[in-house]
């Protein structure tokens, strides 16, 4: 089984990579984990949103039960000491999550595993792979989107992609780089000519 991980920048299409790519590998049996979708599961567990109300405080739940997932983003984030706690309680699950998902994909006999881990480069740990594929944009791209797509002011935009490795230096460690400042049709045609002589191998 093949093991790829997808990671790249805020705002830099992801997600739209992992969806074309995984049509592209349809006539392969494809296992996909997504590390947000892992995190947002972790931050509606009991036990961590405790963790985090011990760490933070109160203003780190929301009246529902779960993370105050926006006030962990504007106040927590942009922090360094702050945010190496968070990420203590927050990493450590999350990369649980993707080896389970790993071993389940080897389990079933699939012959890719497709896991998007933004921070990849960022944690610090070694997750095995085969192959990582960086998503790459450029710095105004990707503020735009994040402004359009989940409705952040600009300032609050930098602060969150500060937070993160510079995209350049995520290019450079990667295997494969897609650089995604254009069109869906234009990712899409990376994407095949990447994925096809990969998959075939």
């Amino acid at each position: 089984m093949k093991s790829w991980i997808i990671t790249g920048g805020a705002g830099c299409g992801k997600s739209a990579f992992m969806a074309s790519l995984y049509g592209h590998s349809l006539h392969s049996a494809v296992r996909t984990f997504s590390a947000d979708d892992a995190v947002a599961g972790i931050l509606r567990d009991r036990e961590v949103v405790q963790q985090l109300v011990a760490s933070f405080g109160v203003q780190a739940q929301l009246p529902t039960g779960e993370a105050n997932r926006r006030w962990l983003r504007d106040t927590v984030l942009p922090r360094p000491l702050l945010r190496q706690k968070l990420e203590a309680l927050i990493h450590p699950p999350v990369l649980a999550a993707l080896e389970m998902g790993r071993r389940d994909a080897v389990k079933t006999g699939v012959n890719l595993f497709l896991a998007e881990v933004p921070l990849h480069y960022e944690i610090g740990s070694t997750v095995s792979a085969d192959f990582v594929i960086v998503v790459a944009s450029s710095r105004s791209v990707q503020v735009r989107r994040m402004m359009e797509t989940r409705g952040l002011d600009e300032q609050t935009v930098h602060k969150f992609l500060d937070a993160q490795w510079p995209i350049e230096a995520k290019v450079e460690r990667a295997d494969a780089v897609i650089w995604n400042d254009g069109s869906l049709a234009s990712l899409d045609a990376q994407v095949l000519t990447l994925a096809s002589p990969l998959l075939q191998a």
